[in-house]
């Protein structure tokens, strides 16, 4: 159930002063009002992801700017001196200079899907000093996204579950068959999650379709160019404006799709890893997918055979 949103004041602090289970706390009061899920806010830890309403926060990704702005508005950081990386329009660094507001650069909130994964970023880029005994409790983005699928997909198994036990008669034979459709896809997520080197497999084998698709759209960008040189030349409004709105619709997907290829990189970079932090989460949601899928089986059974 939503819950009523409070606004606060928010008084930066310098993020090399505070420790960080206190920066943990302040990121956590923070993105409050931006969350729908109470109860899995109220009990939310380093672990627990911002978005969805299964286990996360409940807050929606239209608000992940939000968000961003929230956590910059909360820290101050000297990293404030933004610098182009050579050869590149898009991408910068941060480097020392007036202390400052934090700023998280394009790109960086894709992979900062928890409380903990947001200071283990500020870390890596500098803005914080690191502290390897609290990233040790820090589950991966690659954990957060992979466990995310779990539970979405036992939420989804339960639902069904529950239709097919309440269905009519004459309902009973297509409830059964979407059952069945569900529980073969949580046995194999399960025995997946269950396998660090084939889980780190399926994750590269995504990563490198996505980098495929963005190499694909980049040539398909250059063709649009090209076309467009000759169109200008030649004088064309008409070619020249239906060329336009396609390169504009072109430069609209690569940058979707670099965001994409963002998280399934660093998806796939943390797959093949676990800590005791990440097979924790790895356990509950086999363990929550394994009871579902008994329960379903032996509803399966007690459903008797169309005639």
């Amino acid at each position: 159930m939503a819950f009523k949103r409070k606004e606060t004041t928010v008084e930066a602090v310098d993020l090399s002063t505070i420790t960080p289970e206190d920066a943990e706390k302040r990121v956590i009061a923070g993105v409050k009002k931006y969350a729908t899920n109470e109860a899995n806010w109220s009990k939310a830890d380093r672990n627990t992801p911002y978005l969805g309403h299964i286990v996360g926060m409940g807050i929606e990704s239209a608000n992940l700017a939000d968000i961003t702005m929230s956590i910059e508005r909360q820290f101050l950081t000297r990293k404030t001196k933004k610098v182009p990386v050579a050869g590149s329009d898009t991408e910068f660094t941060l480097e020392d200079g007036e202390l400052g507001k934090l700023r998280i650069l394009e790109g960086q909130d894709s992979v900062m899907a928890t409380p903990g994964l947001t200071l283990q970023k500020l870390m890596e880029l500098g803005h914080m000093p690191k502290n390897d005994a609290y990233l040790e409790g820090v589950a991966s983005f690659a954990t957060v996204v992979s466990v995310g699928a779990g539970h979405r997909l036992n939420d989804a198994l339960r639902k069904t579950l529950s239709r097919c036990e309440k269905a009519a008669p004459a309902e009973k034979t297509e409830a059964k068959a979407n059952l069945e459709s569900l529980v073969k896809q949580a046995l194999e997520l399960e025995t997946l999650l269950g396998d660090t080197n084939a889980l780190a497999a399926s994750r590269q084998k995504d990563y490198h379709t996505d980098k495929a698709s963005l190499e694909s759209l980049t040539n398909e960008l250059a063709i649009v160019n090209e076309k467009l040189k000759g169109v200008t030349s030649s004088d064309d409004p008409s070619r020249s404006a239906s060329l336009r709105a396609e390169e504009s619709q072109i430069r609209t997907r690569i940058r979707m799709m670099r965001q994409k290829l963002t998280v399934s990189e660093e998806t796939a970079r943390g797959a093949g890893v676990r800590k005791a932090a990440d097979a924790a989460k790895f356990q509950e949601v086999r363990g929550q997918l394994a009871e579902s899928i008994r329960a379903a089986q032996a509803c399966l059974t007690a459903v008797p055979a169309a005639a």
